[in-house]
Order: C-alpha cells, then structure tokens, then sequence
C-alpha cells in the first residue's frame, strides 16, 4: 500500500507545472486559487477533455448509426424519453470531484491547514465558493457535450411533441454535474478524510462515498419521462446548493482540519 501511495504521490508530482514564470494579477483567494489552477491543469483537465472527446465521438457514431439504418431511431428515441436517470449513473463515474479534492489537499490544503487564519468562517466560505466554481466548470464540460448530443439523437430520431424536453435534457444533466462538484466538495470540507501524511482515515467519508455510488447505481432502474425527472433533477441540486453552503459556513471551521 506505502508503494502504491507513493508511486501516485509522485505521479500527481510529475503533472504538476513547475513553470516558474506561471503568475496571476487577482488578490487573495482568488489569487491562489488561479495559481492551483494553472499549475496542475493536467490533473484537473486532462481526463476531462478526454472524456468529453469520448462521448463526442459516440454521440456522434449513434447520429450515424441512424443515418444508415432508420429503423433504429424508434429505440433511441425511446431511450432518450425515459432513461434519463441513468444519467445520473454516468455522471457519477465521469465527474472529476474525487481527483480535484485529493490534489487541492496534497498539494494546497495540506500546508495551508496549518495556519488558523485558513479555518475562519468566512474565509472558509470565500475559498469554497471559489473552488466550487472551478470544479462546475470542470464537469460541466463533458455534461454539456452529452446533454447537448442527446438533444441531437432525440431530434434525429424522431423528436418529441413538447420541445422544452430539448431544454430540460441538457439543463438536467448539467444540474447533475453541478450536483456531483457541490457533493464531493462539501464531503471534503465536512469531513476532510486524509492526514498530514495524505492517508485517509475516515470511516464517514468511505461510508458516504459509497451510499453514492448506491443510490447512483440504483437509479438506473428508474424509467421516467424527461420532464419528470428532469425538473425533479434541477430543484434537488438547487436545494442542495443552498443547504451545502449553510453547513459549510456553520461546521467546516471544525472539520476542516488535518486528521491524527
């Protein structure tokens, strides 16, 4: 295990820009954090390029597939109109939260949190907001592109008799990308898993990774109309948007600290 933790200390090194001349004209926060941001754009951006690449392509090879062979489209078009909770699976195994909180505390958090000033209310709150902005943008990458080639297929395929299941589809799986950054972070901040050694020791974090992967996983037998789940799907990540803020601002001065 101490080879395996090492040899991915050294590999998140290594991806690391050492480029001295990377700078930034923002003040606080703001200015650290567009310094992280910049350093470690492969870890944070690579794959996600990748995987938006990916899901271009077999949006992409579906619309074809139609093109060729028309008596396909009734299928996809089902597909589309009411598997939109699977989504909610995929959006789970693409989303970029557990990758951007390991590399914002071994390579940030790890030191900062060493210093009181870090932990104050506010500041915690400022910072916060800040790095959920930047993971929101790392994820919505790849959602936009699924949920704008869904569009596509469900257009080509047939359409649908009420054109706000074009706009519901893509907001939808964006709202579940915004879901997935404010989930990760808030677990972070709430219950920040590792040590000053980078080993995580936190029984609560595994314990709430895993009933996500659950329920994930479970709503994929869910058949429901885009517009049902969808609207269901927005007004959930609103709410808990607001909730996530609330309880960081009032408990993350406590937890968010270096484990013994």
């Amino acid at each position: 295990m101490d080879t395996i933790k090492k040899a991915t200390k050294i590999a998140n090194e290594k991806a690391i820009s050492a480029d001295t001349s990377i700078t930034s004209r923002k003040k606080g926060f703001e200015y650290l954090n567009e310094l992280f941001i910049k350093r470690h754009r492969k870890i944070l951006w690579r794959s996600t390029i990748r995987i938006a690449v990916v899901c271009a392509i077999l949006c992409w090879g579906v619309l074809l597939l139609m093109t060729f062979r028309p008596e396909t489209k009734a299928d996809f078009n089902e597909l589309v109109m009411t598997w939109l909770p699977y989504l909610a699976f995929i959006m789970y195994l693409i989303n970029r939260g557990t990758g951007f909180t390991q590399a914002l505390f071994m390579n940030c958090d790890h030191g900062l949190l060493t210093y009181s000033f870090y932990k104050q209310p506010g500041f915690i709150l400022k910072l916060f907001q800040i790095r959920l902005r930047e993971i929101m943008k790392i994820n919505a990458v790849p959602a936009l592109v699924i949920g704008v080639g869904l569009s596509l297929i469900l257009y080509v395929s047939g359409g649908t008799n009420n054109p706000l299941n074009y706009v519901v589809l893509v907001v939808s799986i964006l709202a579940m990308s915004l879901f997935f950054s404010i989930h990760y972070l808030t677990a972070y901040y709430l219950l920040q898993p590792y040590t000053a050694g980078t080993e995580m020791k936190s029984g609560t974090y595994r314990i709430v990774m895993l009933l996500t992967y659950v329920v994930c996983y479970a709503m994929m037998n869910l058949r429901l109309p885009i517009l049902v789940f969808g609207a269901a799907c927005i007004a959930f990540c609103v709410m808990y948007s607001i909730v996530a803020c609330i309880l960081v601002y009032k408990f993350a001065p406590q937890t968010f600290r270096l484990r013994t």
